[in-house]
């Protein structure tokens, strides 16, 4: 049964972490590579028998460069579908109407960044974790100590109660897009700069009732579900296993359904971010390509379309 948007999701956060799920949590952090826990691991907490035993079996799993790998290919599998299906407009040029300071400008850069790399990671853990519901998975052995950036700066993070009536409508508008019983970090981080959130989602809201859109969410969903059976293994946690874990049966009906939502709203993420990053890189869209390529001398100096 899928997760339904009226139901309730707790989610536990760093400073109401108790000291084992907070030092899990830093365990999280500290192998992803990121400055957040993502939320994923704050639904996940709340339900800290399954957390405990859920990151027994990835650790090592994340603690492979294959995983990385995998969430590579998994990240550029989105941008190209992203790139060559969309007409994405010129963001950098929205920033400069917005009259955003460079330093701004830089801070959205860098968060669009740090989640561009993030939701493809947690599309395939949540892919992983999903089948891992149903049996094995995994097939490839350990491979060398992971190789992957280290985000140091914790993106600023927008809550209901902070965010303007205009914000709170795109929250709500994103949570029932996306599928998701909450709003993804994604948006209350790019929050922080309303104008370019409203700019944004004017261009993204509609795309997602587009067949094509739907059709690229799904193929990359399906190169999720593929691309986790390459993982490190064989490793699995089970209905059976979390039953013997001392977990309640509503419990585990509810992290299932839980996971399933995610898996399917992060694959709209991952697309979705590689959006907002080609837009920042100056967007596909072929009018302003032309009129780029038209302002330039006869050998340009190397405009990439990606």
């Amino acid at each position: 049964m899928p997760w339904k948007l009226g139901n309730r999701l707790r989610l536990v956060r760093e400073q109401e972490a108790s000291p084992d799920i907070r030092a899990i949590f830093e365990a999280i952090k500290q192998s992803l590579g990121l400055a957040y826990v993502p939320v994923l691991y704050q639904a996940y907490a709340s339900l800290p028998l399954f957390l405990a035993a859920h990151w027994q079996r990835f650790q090592p799993v994340i603690g492979s460069r294959s995983f990385f790998n995998l969430a590579d290919r998994l990240r550029a599998d989105a941008y190209t579908r992203a790139h060559n299906y969309f007409d994405i407009p010129d963001f950098c040029q929205r920033v400069q109407a917005m009259q955003f300071s460079p330093g701004a400008k830089e801070e959205l850069t860098d968060t669009i960044e740090q989640f561009y790399y993030a939701d493809s990671i947690l599309l395939l853990i949540s892919a992983a974790q999903q089948q891992a519901f149903e049996g094995p998975i995994g097939a490839t052995t350990a491979s060398a100590r992971p190789v992957h950036p280290e985000f140091k700066t914790k993106p600023i993070f927008v809550d209901d109660e902070s965010a303007s009536p205009e914000v709170v409508k795109v929250f709500e508008e994103t949570k029932k897009s996306l599928g998701l019983p909450t709003v993804i970090s994604d948006f209350r981080a790019l929050a922080r700069w309303p104008d370019f959130l409203r700019s944004y989602w004017q261009m993204l809201g509609p795309l997602l009732a587009n067949p094509l859109y739907q059709e690229s969410q799904y193929g990359g969903l399906e190169t999720a579900w593929a691309l986790a059976r390459e993982l490190p293994g064989p490793f699995e946690f089970t209905v059976s296993q979390m039953t013997d874990a001392g977990m309640h049966e509503d419990n585990i009906a509810s992290v299932v359904r839980l996971t399933q939502a995610f898996t399917r709203g992060l694959s709209g993420s991952v697309l979705n971010i590689s959006i907002a990053k080609i837009g920042l890189e100056g967007g596909n869209h072929p009018q302003e390509l032309s009129k780029k390529k038209g302002e330039q001398a006869p050998k340009p100096e190397g405009h990439q379309a990606a």
